[in-house]
């Protein structure tokens, strides 16, 4: 029996697992704590690969742990670098947006013409949606490609561990303010932190709490300064760079995405330009290692010489056909 059949058993625990997030969806909101992603993550592990128990805990062990200690230990130094607040860098990201803007930066003018606060409206749910997608669709991805057992499953979730610590390297490097926190400090006129502001609005108070600064207000899981580059930004595009294919239709999808996190990041004051291009150039780079992988991982050895001169005497040769008995 094929490992990719959807047997009633798999089928059962895929549709118990969606019921399951979906309800959790709505009672307490999209997951965006890393160890809540995690745990939902290793269910729809569990439930994919429920008919193979063995072969499902040993892949687990040595292909979704090694990602999940590499995420965690980034988000544990991620978060140890609150110090470099009062360092964080505004150039050249703030200049290039100012340039970009006419003297104003690019979420100045996107709020200015979209975002009346109090007042959603639809973009200001897609703009929310797309951001929120980050903390789980490229796991997700990965949960299904590991399902079909699928050749680049591997490299896959070994370059989401590879963008995720070069970006970490660089915000210890160059810790970057965001818009957001650039117009909180004076240096530019007001930008709202739409996302927060959305939270309130879908009903969902304590996950706006996620995105605050303070640790008196809020659980301090984020880090401010953590905004050059943007992994919001490059995630999109890794996924699209791993999954390219021969289809137009699905390669639109897989260029909307990037484009509409892109948007959602500047209108929101979550990143500048610079952000999202540098987050863009971080995932080609791994993208393309990750492709050339996979197909490394595909293509045959060469089989030697003297192999292929006898495969090429025995092509040359009649075949004999025998008397049907």
């Amino acid at each position: 029996m094929s490992e990719r059949r959807l047997t009633p058993k798999r089928q059962a625990a895929i549709v118990a697992w969606l019921l399951a997030f979906s309800t959790y969806a709505v009672l307490v909101g999209l997951p965006t704590k890393r160890s809540n992603v995690l745990i939902w993550v290793s269910l729809a592990v569990c439930a994919v690969g429920i008919d193979r128990p063995l072969a499902t805990l040993r892949s687990f062990a040595t292909t979704w742990l090694p990602l999940f200690a590499a995420l965690a230990a980034y988000d544990l130094l991620r978060g140890s670098s609150d110090g470099a607040i009062a360092s964080a860098h505004t150039f050249p990201q703030l200049d290039l947006d100012l340039w970009l803007g006419g003297g104003r930066t690019l979420s100045e003018r996107l709020q200015g013409w979209l975002w009346h606060p109090g007042h959603p409206h639809w973009w200001d749910y897609v703009a929310w949606g797309t951001y929120q997608s980050h903390f789980f669709a490229s796991m997700l991805i990965g949960v299904l490609l590991w399902s079909l057992r699928d050749r680049r499953a591997a490299p896959y979730l070994l370059g989401l561990a590879a963008l995720s610590w070069m970006a970490l390297a660089t915000y210890f490097l160059y810790p970057a303010q965001p818009p957001w926190m650039t117009a909180r400090d004076g240096l530019t006129g007001d930008v709202a932190r739409v996302i927060q502001g959305m939270w309130h609005n879908v009903g969902v108070d304590r996950a706006a709490r996620a995105f605050t600064t303070s640790k008196v207000d809020g659980s301090r899981y984020s880090n401010p300064v953590a905004a050059l580059p943007s992994l919001h930004a490059a995630f999109p595009v890794f996924i699209a760079v791993s999954l390219w294919s021969r289809r137009w239709y699905w390669n639109l999808l897989l260029v909307a995405y990037p484009l509409l996190m892109a948007f959602s990041l500047v209108y929101a004051g979550e990143h500048f330009a610079l952000d999202v291009l540098l987050g863009w150039a971080y995932a080609l780079a791994v993208g393309l290692t990750v492709r050339w992988w996979a197909s490394r991982r595909a293509t045959p050895a060469p089989l030697p010489d003297d192999v292929l001169h006898d495969a090429a005497g025995a092509a040359a040769e009649p075949r004999v056909l025998t008397p049907a008995r």
